[in-house]
Parts: structure tokens; C-alpha cells; sequence
């Protein structure tokens, strides 16, 4: 979806004709190929703003084969990471093998807007920073450490709003019945000893 509009048009004259010229020669020379061809564009969007061609889409569009983000295939993470481990491990010749929970909590929770390219990416990060045998969240790119840190304080914040709401709420129903109990437990459709066990979890008293 990146090639220039000349480019596209010498792309779909081989494809139509099954002829080219080579740069400097005026021979024209026949050729047979089959092409595959992967965009993570929206190539609609590429044709309607003018930056593909449709005669070259539907050129190349024979058998579509629609690959979904890695985000959605959490479960292949940690095949794919073991992989890139021992494919560094090799290029680099350390002897890094395995890598530690937390750093792979890390990596299935990222959300990876550059699929496996971004995940290979930060496997071969991990591996400049690392010196023992094992990959530590530490080592991983930081805006991935940054990912974890933000969803950890969401759900700090989060569960502290829930227990204001709840004390809040709790507080407002037993001033309502001058801290009867039963009276209030009825109301918040609850048993008197739940009641009465929120209200010590959140030192809730008169």
C-alpha cells in the first residue's frame, strides 16, 4: 500500500502482460510469477483517497487472506517469545534461555499495535540489556514497562472509587435509619452479618 503510483503501474502492467523491461535495457523479457502480498493499511481507505490503484487491487486481491492482530492471539505470545529467545541466543551467543513470570505477565498484556515485528523487537532489546541467563521486566522496552505501570495504577484507582462509592453509600442508608442495622441491611437487600462485615472492611462507624 506504501508503493509510489509509477511503481504501481509497472507492477500491474507485469502482472497483466507478463512482460518487463529491465532498468538500461530495451529488451523485453517475459516472465511467470505468482505474487503474495501483505499491507497492514486500510487498503479501501488507500483507494478511495487516490494512494492505490483499484485496477491493481483487484489485480492482486485472487485468494485474501485476512491475518488478525497479535493482540487477539494472546495465547501464541509466550511460543513466539521462546522463539525469538533462542533465535538471539544464537546470533548474540549469550546464553539467555528462559525468560522470568513477570516480564511475560508484561509481554501478554501489552496490546502490540506492531505485532510480531514489535514483539521481536523488544525480545532483541531485552537481549542488549541483559547479562545473565534470564530476561527480566526490568530489560523490556520502557514503553512497555510504562503499559503495566499505567494498568496497575488504573486498577488502584478503580478499586479505591469502588470502596469510596460503597463506604459512601453504606454510610448514607444506616444515617437514614439511625444505624439500625436491620433496617438498613434491608434496604441494601443484604443480611445484617454482611452488613455488618463491610462495615468493619471499610471502618465504617458512627
Amino acid at each position: 500500500a506504501e508503493m509510489p503510483l509509477q511503481m504501481q503501474v509497472q507492477l500491474l502492467r507485469v502482472l497483466q502482460e507478463g512482460t518487463f523491461e529491465r532498468v538500461g535495457e530495451s529488451i523485453t523479457r517475459k516472465v511467470d510469477v505468482r505474487v503474495l502480498a501483505a499491507t497492514n493499511k486500510n487498503i479501501q481507505k488507500e483507494m478511495e483517497e487516490g494512494r492505490f490503484r483499484e485496477d491493481l487491487f483487484y489485480r492482486l486481491n485472487v485468494i485474501p487472506i485476512n491475518i488478525p492482530p497479535l493482540r487477539k492471539h494472546r495465547s501464541d505470545i509466550p511460543h513466539l517469545v521462546q522463539h525469538f529467545i533462542n533465535k538471539y541466543s544464537l546470533i548474540s551467543s549469550k546464553e539467555i534461555n528462559e525468560i522470568d513470570d513477570e516480564a511475560m505477565d508484561l509481554l501478554a498484556s501489552y496490546s502490540w499495535p506492531g505485532n510480531i515485528r514489535e514483539l521481536e523487537n523488544a525480545i532483541e532489546y531485552a537481549f542488549a540489556r541483559t547479562k545473565d541467563t534470564i530476561i527480566h521486566a526490568s530489560k523490556l522496552p520502557p514503553n512497555i514497562r510504562m503499559h503495566m505501570d499505567y494498568s496497575d495504577r488504573y486498577t488502584q484507582e478503580e478499586t479505591t472509587s469502588t470502596k469510596v462509592d460503597e463506604y459512601r453509600r453504606l454510610r448514607q442508608v444506616l444515617e437514614k435509619h439511625h444505624w439500625n442495622r436491620s433496617k438498613a441491611a434491608a434496604e441494601l437487600n443484604m443480611g445484617r452479618t454482611t452488613l455488618w462485615r463491610k462495615m468493619k472492611a471499610l471502618d465504617l462507624d458512627k
